[in-house]
């Protein structure tokens, strides 16, 4: 908010008005307010009516928050502002975020809110009626204290994804060797059927081969999958897409720099937290970036460029990653999801990662698309925003 007198939702109400530059902040405050005292707090200090027009605001809510901030706090309260003023209640330690994308870091805010009644006008209307009708507001800038959480945080998850990663890489080489031993052993298996049903007096001794062949190949299946690393089940918890896509983007900033490569981050300013396993998450986007820069690291004569975007829309949030690689020929577009298949080099990748991010997408009950027309890849996930429902054991 860059003015004191910049009003959000509408007039003020009569008998209200702003602090102009150069007056008192006692004269321009309502009788009712200890001036002096508030507009000399370092806490943002903000004073509405019911219907969320704005009556006040001290010095330290005109240079510490912008135009954006009342209208995502009500999003992020949704409709219990309106149930609180009706009830009287308040809330607490609310934290709302805006991520301003290219133009600057996320600032992340504390809020704390009362809902009391103006007695004054009460007084001058004849009214009795007990309902409140002010709100209170005071915020606080804790933006630092959750950027030092968050580098903490980014070691800790450093930790975690490189353990992460040694399992995944230990479950698909098990499952890649199970798949490919899997398609021999079946047509062993068959010949051997083949041969019983036909009861014709051939070799003994070959029925004989191909039974013990089927038996210890089954045998050597199952001992490989004991053998394949299970996944805990995580449990689902609200989660924050902007600031998990800005986590993906700092694991791979070393690899973004060194490989020359620009983002263009465009994120919703708010959106609302989806409910989900944040690790398989976190893994699923990973994924979709590591996938785009493989594929620009490969462009060597043409601008590497990342682009991000956010959005909310149909009660889900979606995300698109585009890139500007030489994106997939039109004719393989309906085996990316497939298992074991994979357009890069066979010795360096099995060919799971586009399976794990459908299954990600589908335990969401959200939608992913590759976009046919576009000249890299681009891909938009939909999540939506209700809870998960479904348990599936993970790649």
């Amino acid at each position: 908010m860059a003015k004191n007198d910049h009003n959000l939702f509408g007039d003020f109400p009569t008998g209200f008005r702003p602090r102009e530059k150069g007056t008192s902040a006692a004269k321009a405050l309502p009788p009712w307010v200890f001036a002096g005292v508030v507009d000399q707090l370092t806490t943002a200090v903000c004073i509405t009516d019911a219907t969320a027009r704005i009556l006040y605001v001290n010095r330290a809510f005109t240079e510490m928050t912008d135009e954006e901030f009342l209208p995502a706090l009500r999003k992020a309260l949704g409709e219990n502002f309106f149930q609180d003023a009706e009830r009287a209640q308040g809330f607490r330690d609310q934290e709302i975020s805006f991520d301003p994308g290219n133009s600057g870091e996320p600032r992340w805010f504390s809020c704390s809110g009362v809902w009391f009644r103006e007695q004054d006008n009460a007084i001058a209307h004849g009214s009795d009626a007990a309902q409140p009708t002010c709100l209170l507001l005071m915020a606080n800038d804790i933006t630092a204290l959750k950027r030092q959480q968050e580098a903490v945080g980014m070691n800790a998850m450093r930790a975690l994804l490189a353990e992460q990663e040694r399992v995944r890489s230990m479950r698909e080489a098990l499952q890649a060797a199970i798949f490919q031993m899997q398609g021999p052993l079946n047509l062993i298996a068959a010949a051997h059927d083949l041969l019983a049903r036909r009861g014709a007096p051939g070799d003994p001794a070959l029925r004989q081969a191909l039974h013990q062949a089927t038996t210890t190949g089954r045998e050597a299946l199952e001992r490989l999958q004991t053998l394949v690393p299970e996944v805990p089940l995580e449990a689902a918890a609200p989660v924050n897409i902007n600031q998990l896509l800005r986590e993906v983007l700092e694991l791979d900033r070393q690899r973004l720099l060194a490989g020359g490569m620009t983002v263009d981050w465009r994120p919703a300013l708010t959106l609302p937290a989806i409910t989900a396993r944040v690790s398989r998450l976190r893994g699923m986007f990973k994924q979709l970036l590591d996938n785009a820069l493989d594929a620009m690291e490969g462009n060597r004569h043409e601008p590497r460029e990342l682009r991000i975007e956010t959005g909310f829309e149909d009660q889900s949030v979606f995300v698109v990653i585009e890139d500007s690689g030489p994106g997939v020929p039109s004719h393989l577009h309906w085996r990316i999801f497939e298992p074991f298949f994979t357009t890069k080099r066979a010795a360096t990748h099995v060919g799971l990662g586009l399976a794990m991010v459908q299954e990600v997408v589908n335990e969401q009950r959200g939608v992913i698309r590759l976009d046919p027309d576009a000249t890299g890849c681009r891909w938009r996930v939909s999540l939506p925003i209700r809870p998960i429902e479904v348990d599936v054991d993970g790649f």
